[in-house]
């Protein structure tokens, strides 16, 4: 799918461009000066090998870009669905992060026109994916959630370099403002209530992602609860059951009605009591002890 091929190409491609950066600035090193003439060879002979790379990539993540930003506007349910939002999202969040993070210098190359690799054109097309997508909130969650990549920081130094350095229009950066607006909100509200849950019992966590489940299902082979929207995703790329590799299809799980009982009564008592905590703090008395 079109979420897959761009991670790929893009994942390739700005690879490329830092390892690049990496060995042109090696080979001007004392440390390459005094190597043999073989490991230079070897050194060099991997230089072109990456160029060629990055060439290559180049012009696939540039159509790939122009297919995603064509289809997220058109059609954005499409990919906001449990099974793809988080892919998504967690790949957005990489590359934003690449693009304006602390890692930004590892991209700048020599002769960059070589490869056709545009820095604020590649941005702005990742840009344009999110603000495609800023209204639809299982989105704004996926950001969020994305516990590797995310970093608030990176949406106000792309909204500084839409401002200073890129050619968007007024609605475009008024559209990233208010993206960067609810996912900051977003943010806020789920540290909040990750604190307000504590760590929730093992039972009720994902297997395969140790997250609390939101939609537990029975896998009929294995007999493993899972929530639906990881088997989707795992689905998508892999037609069994991932705990005994039994083929399975989608409309075979079951859903697991007494497990998502028992989490919402759980998630329920925990904020309530964390609410009547903070009421009682805040207006100076002792809470009633409800764990008898």
């Amino acid at each position: 799918m079109i979420v897959n091929d761009v991670t790929f190409v893009l994942d390739e491609s700005l690879s490329s461009f830092a390892k690049i950066h990496e060995l042109t600035n090696e080979l001007r090193t004392a440390e390459f000066a005094a190597m043999n003439d073989e490991e230079k060879k070897e050194r060099t002979e991997l230089l072109e090998s990456e160029k060629g790379k990055a060439k290559s990539y180049m012009q696939l993540t540039r159509e790939s870009m122009d297919t995603l930003i064509l289809f997220t506007e058109t059609l954005a349910n499409a990919f906001t669905m449990p099974e793809v939002v988080s892919r998504l999202a967690a790949m957005l969040d990489y590359n934003l992060d690449i693009m304006v993070g602390d890692k930004r210098t590892n991209l700048r190359i020599e002769n960059a026109a070589e490869y056709k690799f545009d820095p604020r054109a590649l941005l702005q097309d990742i840009i344009k994916v999110f603000i495609n997508l800023r209204r639809k909130q299982n989105f704004i969650q996926a950001i969020v959630h994305d516990g590797r990549s995310y970093k608030q920081h990176n949406f106000d130094k792309a909204l500084e370099l839409m401002k200073s350095k890129m050619i968007m229009s007024p609605e475009e950066i008024r559209a990233w403002e208010e993206l960067a607006k609810k996912v900051s909100q977003a943010a806020s509200e789920l540290a909040q209530e990750e604190e307000d849950l504590g760590e929730p019992p093992d039972e009720f966590l994902d297997p395969l992602m140790s997250e609390l489940m939101v939609d537990p299902v029975i896998l009929p082979s294995s007999k493993q609860t899972i929530d639906l929207s990881t088997i989707k995703q795992h689905l998508l790329g892999d037609p069994t059951d991932p705990f005994n590799r039994a083929p399975l299809k989608i409309e075979d799980v079951l859903p697991d009605v007494d497990m998502k009982k028992r989490i919402d009564e759980w998630k329920a008592e925990t904020l309530a009591a964390r609410r009547a905590e903070k009421e009682a703090a805040a207006a100076g008395v002792e809470p009633m002890d409800t764990s008898s």
